[in-house]
C-alpha cells in the first residue's frame, strides 16, 4: 500500500497512435497537462513519449523501458492522461498491471489516483481497460470501413503519395508536381525504348529523388510498376493476420502522368528482359556478340543456348551444342534463317493491330467482362452480408469464439478470392480499349521497322512499311555497331527463338507412304511476346 505523502519521484508517460489519425498537437496537449499536474504536485518526473503506428507491443520501445525502469524501483507513480493511453489492448493492460502491482506503484491522472493493491480501484482500471478495448475496435472497423469508401471515391489514403504527385488536402485526391512528373516520364520513356532498370538508373545521375538521394534499380523499378502513374489507385484492406479482406481499384482517380498504353508498353518491355518472376534475370552479361543473344533456345529440351566466338578464328561466332545433344551452328546460318522466321511474326501483328482498329470486334468481349463484372459485385454484397450476420450471431451468444473465428476465415477467404477477380476484370476493362490495343501493336511493329532500317532491309524500310513478306527480299546484314541496338529491339518483340538441327526427316507422301530422308535439317520457331 502506497502512501501520498511518499510520492515523489514519477514516470510520465504520453502515447499517441497514428493509426487513429492523433498528431503531435495531441502529444503536445497530453505533455502539457501530465507536467502541469506534476509540478502542482510538486513531483520530479520523468518524460517517456511514443508515437504509435502499430497495435504490436513488442514495437512500444518507450513502454517497455518504462516497465524496465518500474521493475528496477525507479518510479513511486506512473502519471498518464487517462488510462487508455496505457494500452487498449486487455491483454497489454494486465501486463502492465502486474508490473505497477509487483511495485507498489500507483497509476496517477488529472482525475484519480489508481491503487491496484486495492479491489475497488483494481475492478474500476480494468473495466476502463475493457471499455477501451471495445472502443478501439470500434474505432478500428469504422476506420477500415471509411478508408475503404474514401479509396472507392479516389481518395489518397496510403501516406506519402509517389514521385511526380502531391495529395490536395482539401480534395484528398492526387494532383500532378510537374518538376517531378518530368523526371517520371523521362524514365518511362526510357524503358519503353527498351532500357533496363539499370541502364536507366545511370542515366539518373543528374536527378535526385523527394529526399535527396540518388536512383537506385529498386527505386526505379518500383517506379515502373507503379500503376498509381496511369491514374489508378489500388488499396488493400489487411485483417490482422495481414490477409487482404476486401481490394479496391479505382480507375481514372486522377490525372496520369503516363498513358495507359505507354504503362503497358513499359511493362512488356521490363518483361522481355526478364525470365520467370520479376526478381529473377535471364540475360547474361558480357559482350553482344549476335543479334540473337539471350533469345536462343533449344527446340529439344528448353534450355537456353550460348553463342561464343571461336578461340582461333575471332571472326568467327558459333551457338553452341546443347547439353541435350542438339547440334551447335554457326551464328550467320542461325540469323540467316531467323529472318526469314521474322515475317511470320511481323504478319501476325500486323493482322492483329488491324484487328484491334475494328472497335465492333472487341464490343462482344468487354460486354461480357462487364456482365461479369456485375455478377461479382453482387455476390461481394452477399458474402459482406454473410459477414454481417456471423458477427452479429456471435455478439447475440448464438455462436461460440471459437465458431466465429472459423465462419469468419472461411467468409473473409471467399471475399478476398471475388475482390481479387473485380480488381483483375476492373484491370482488363481498362486495358480492353481499341485505343490502348492499337497502340501496343503500333509501338511492336515499330520497333520492327527500327531493326529492319539497321539491317538495311528492304530499301530502307519500304517493303515492310508496305508489308511484302521478307522471303524475296535479300538476306539483311547487320553492322557491327548496331548489333546491340537490334538485340535490344528484338528482345522487346520476342521472347524465345527455339532452335533444332537435326539429320533426318520423315515426311508423309501423296501415296500415304513415310519417305525418310538424310541430311542437315534446320528448324526455327520465333515465339513473339
Amino acid at each position: 500500500m502506497f502512501l501520498l505523502k511518499d510520492i515523489k519521484k514519477v514516470a510520465i508517460y504520453n502515447r499517441i497512435s497514428r493509426e487513429n489519425n492523433e498528431t503531435e498537437d495531441i502529444l503536445f496537449n497530453h505533455r502539457t497537462i501530465t507536467t502541469r499536474l506534476c509540478e502542482t504536485k510538486v513531483y520530479d518526473y520523468k518524460l517517456y513519449e511514443e508515437v504509435e503506428s502499430g497495435g504490436k507491443f513488442e514495437e512500444r520501445t518507450k513502454l517497455l523501458q518504462l516497465l524496465k525502469d518500474l521493475d528496477e524501483g525507479l518510479f513511486d507513480g506512473l502519471v498518464v492522461v487517462e488510462l487508455s493511453r496505457l494500452a487498449r489492448n486487455n491483454l497489454y493492460s494486465q501486463i502492465v498491471a502486474e508490473t505497477l502491482v509487483n511495485n507498489d506503484v500507483p497509476v496517477i491522472t488529472p482525475s484519480r489516483i489508481y491503487d491496484l493493491d486495492d479491489e475497488s480501484d483494481r475492478l474500476m482500471y480494468d473495466l476502463e481497460s475493457m471499455m477501451s478495448s471495445k472502443e478501439l475496435r470500434t474505432i478500428t472497423r469504422r476506420m477500415k470501413v471509411g478508408k475503404i469508401e474514401r479509396a472507392k471515391r479516389g481518395e489518397w489514403i496510403q501516406g506519402r503519395p509517389p514521385l511526380g504527385y502531391r495529395r490536395n488536402n482539401k480534395t484528398r485526391l492526387l494532383e500532378i508536381y510537374e518538376p517531378e512528373a518530368e523526371i517520371v516520364r523521362y524514365i518511362f520513356n526510357l524503358a519503353e525504348k527498351g532500357h533496363g532498370v539499370t541502364e536507366i538508373t545511370k542515366q539518373l545521375t543528374i536527378y535526385k529523388t523527394r529526399d535527396g538521394n540518388s536512383f537506385n534499380a529498386s527505386s526505379v523499378y518500383k517506379l515502373l510498376t507503379n500503376t498509381t502513374y496511369t491514374g489508378t489507385i489500388k488499396y488493400e484492406a489487411k485483417n490482422k493476420r495481414g490477409e487482404v479482406i476486401e481490394s479496391v481499384v479505382k480507375v481514372d482517380s486522377h490525372e496520369p502522368i503516363v498513358p495507359l498504353s505507354q504503362f503497358n508498353s513499359v511493362q512488356s518491355a521490363i518483361q522481355s528482359r526478364m525470365s520467370g518472376n520479376i526478381a529473377k534475370r535471364n540475360r547474361s552479361k558480357g559482350e553482344c556478340l549476335s543479334i540473337l543473344k539471350d533469345l536462343v533456345y533449344c527446340k529439344v529440351c528448353g534450355l537456353k543456348m550460348g553463342i561464343r566466338r571461336d578461340s582461333k578464328r575471332k571472326e568467327s561466332i558459333y551457338v553452341n551444342k546443347c547439353k541435350c545433344g542438339n547440334k551447335g551452328i554457326t551464328e550467320k546460318k542461325l540469323v540467316d534463317e531467323f529472318w526469314e522466321e521474322l515475317s511470320i511474326v511481323e504478319k501476325q501483328l500486323r493482322q492483329s493491330f488491324e484487328k484491334a482498329l475494328d472497335v465492333s470486334k472487341t464490343q462482344d468481349t468487354k460486354e461480357s467482362l462487364n456482365k461479369t463484372l456485375e455478377e461479382l459485385n453482387k455476390q461481394s454484397d452477399k458474402v459482406k452480408a454473410k459477414l454481417r450476420r456471423v458477427r452479429d450471431a456471435y455478439t447475440d451468444g448464438v455462436f461460440t469464439k471459437e465458431e466465429y473465428i472459423t465462419d469468419k476465415m472461411v467468409v473473409e477467404k471467399e471475399l478476398t478470392q471475388i475482390n481479387k477477380s473485380v480488381s483483375e476484370i476492373t484491370q482488363k476493362l481498362k486495358q480492353y480499349d481499341a485505343e490502348t490495343i492499337s497502340k501496343e501493336y503500333e509501338t511492336k511493329l515499330k520497333w520492327l521497322s527500327d531493326v529492319r532500317e539497321l539491317s538495311d532491309m528492304y530499301n530502307n524500310g519500304e517493303l515492310f512499311v508496305r508489308g511484302k513478306d521478307i522471303k524475296d527480299a535479300p538476306i539483311p546484314t547487320v553492322n557491327t555497331k548496331d548489333i546491340t541496338e537490334v538485340n535490344r529491339l528484338l528482345k522487346l518483340v520476342i521472347n524465345k527463338v527455339y532452335y533444332h538441327r537435326y539429320d533426318e526427316e520423315t515426311t508423309l507422301n501423296e501415296d500415304g507412304y513415310v519417305d525418310t530422308e538424310k541430311g542437315d535439317f534446320i528448324r526455327i520457331t520465333v515465339e513473339p511476346k
